[in-house]
């Protein structure tokens, strides 16, 4: 691990600083095998760490000092009913292990979706398209697609991440989010060569059939 300065205890227990809990939470990683801990950046609701967990690099998602306890333990619930649903196809990174002080999972290496559009944009818009139709499916509700930090492009598919927010619900708008702040908001549908009047006609038939919905945007927008 990083070593065990008083800046990273300090982060630990992020903005309180209490140098005991931070201690306590890096033993507790220790002992459950996390290494080579070390600081990545600072969120709304928790401080995000890259650290090695059996050779592999994991996220490490430490709960503020001024956030409920609940909510690393809610992210865990979200990112394991994704994983028992699709397995190693879940639009959202594995689960490893959570306590009410921090939630362990993979570690998702790629581009932010606006940086990846830039270089593949029908590859990057199919990934989002499919993860997003993915959670709709599994009746979770994102509630922050507009967030363009939460879609991350791997060179392969498109991951979802922070699930802080999240809430099951009978019928998510994931996928019609993203096309309506991202293709249409910022005007990215005109880079793919699809008319506005189609994309509404495909958000009406996803309202109603989401399964020939996706289709129908796959194949409209010729991804």
């Amino acid at each position: 691990m990083e070593s065990r300065s008083l800046r990273l205890l300090t982060l630990l227990d992020y903005p309180r600083g209490d140098v005991k809990r931070g201690e306590r939470i890096y033993e507790e990683l220790k002992e459950r095998g996390v290494e080579d801990l070390k600081f990545v950046s600072k969120g709304y609701r928790g401080v995000v760490f890259k650290g090695l967990l059996k050779g592999k690099p994991v996220a490490v998602k430490v709960r503020r000092s001024d956030t409920p306890k609940e909510v690393p333990l809610k992210e865990y619930k979200f990112l394991s009913h994704l994983f028992n649903t699709f397995g190693s196809d879940a639009p959202s990174p594995l689960p490893y292990f959570s306590t009410s002080d921090f939630v362990v999972m993979e570690w998702i290496e790629g581009k932010p979706f606006p940086d990846a559009f830039k270089e593949e944009p029908r590859l990057s818009t199919r990934g989002v398209l499919i993860s997003c139709y993915k959670l709709d499916v599994s009746k979770v509700e994102h509630s922050e697609i507009k967030g363009e930090k939460h879609l991350i492009f791997t060179g392969e598919n498109v991951k979802v991440i922070d699930f802080e927010s999240a809430k099951f619900k009978e019928r998510p708008r994931n996928l019609l989010q993203f096309v309506g702040y991202h293709l249409i908001g910022r005007g990215l549908y005109r880079e793919l060569g699809v008319s506005l009047g189609t994309l509404r006609g495909l958000i009406e038939l996803y309202k109603v059939d989401p399964d020939e919905g996706l289709k129908g945007f796959l194949s409209e927008l010729k991804l």
